[in-house]
């Protein structure tokens, strides 16, 4: 393979890992529309218990991902509309709902992209009903996100058979405790350069697809790390707001680094659990994302609950 081959081929990677983020804006912005003042108002009415306040922040998560969840609980706390200890529960819910999303996309369906793309297309074009184009612009979004998918699958087996994934992947390893660490790190980084977590664990199933990885060990640090990299949304949502509101994004990086440094000493444990309930990697790759947010979820409500 010439250099040139290699430049197209990355280029190629980039190009449907910008595909998939632009699919994926477009769909949450269908959903949002869909949802109207019904989201806006569901924090609000929905937070006098944990329980209900969990399945509130699950929901918004679902639709608009944890990032921009995250940034719509801290204009919540700074409007004086939800206190700290309230949002907790919906951190929780929030960071559940966009790994359950995410299991929608793992899927095999990227094949049926071009039709969701010419409907979602022929739906904005035709219609005058609001709710249809709505409709259509999340049913766009959906096959342009897949369209990305598998323009960057498509890249990654010549890639992988020139041997320029392997060297990245050997040092980001889970089998180790450096591997776990570095692993962690750098998709932290490139999520938070990202923006989105969906983003990145969207990159991993498309590698996953293409055969870049060959075990769990070498995703499962990337995951966690891809949960970490959201925060950066928060945080930025946050400045120039009060107290209570930053003090709400920072927890959220907080649960998120707490959750993964637990996660990564449980991995023996998830390791021999998730091939059980899935075994190709992609759904590993799923799987884990919402087995870890679930089981964080559950030990800070536990932990909470005995304070």
């Amino acid at each position: 393979m010439n250099a040139s081959q290699v430049v197209f081929l990355v280029g190629m990677l980039l190009g449907g890992l910008g595909l998939f983020i632009f699919g994926m804006k477009i769909m949450t912005q269908g959903l949002q529309a869909l949802a109207g003042t019904r989201m806006r108002t569901l924090l609000s009415r929905l937070t006098r218990n944990r329980v209900t306040g969990a399945l509130a922040g699950t929901t918004v998560g679902f639709l608009v991902h944890s990032g921009a969840g995250a940034v719509r609980l801290v204009g919540f706390i700074n409007a004086g509309l939800l206190t700290l200890e309230a949002s907790i529960p919906i951190m929780i819910g929030n960071n559940l709902g966009t790994t359950l999303s995410m299991q929608l996309f793992s899927f095999h369906i990227g094949a049926y992209c071009y039709f969701a793309i010419a409907a979602g297309f022929l739906m904005q074009l035709l219609s005058r009903r609001d709710a249809v184009r709505e409709v259509g612009l999340m049913v766009l979004g959906v096959g342009l996100l897949f369209l990305g998918m598998n323009t960057m699958s498509d890249a990654v087996g010549p890639l992988k058979e020139g041997g320029y994934i392997q060297p990245f992947l050997a040092y980001t390893n889970g089998a180790t405790a450096g591997g776990m660490a570095l692993g962690i790190l750098l998709s932290a980084l490139f999520t938070g350069v990202l923006q989105s977590s969906g983003a990145m664990i969207g990159m991993l199933f498309a590698l996953a697809n293409g055969g870049a990885f060959d075990s769990l060990s070498q995703v499962f640090p990337l995951v966690l790390g891809a949960h970490i990299g959201t925060c950066v949304v928060g945080l930025f949502g946050s400045l120039g707001t009060n107290i209570e509101a930053r003090r709400s994004a920072v927890s959220h990086l907080a649960f998120n680094v707490l959750g993964s440094v637990v996660a990564a000493l449980m991995f023996p444990l998830y390791a021999k659990a998730l091939p059980l309930v899935g075994v190709e990697l992609v759904r590993q790759i799923a799987n884990t994302h919402t087995a870890v947010q679930l089981v964080n979820g559950l030990i800070l409500q536990i932990g909470r609950a005995h304070v």
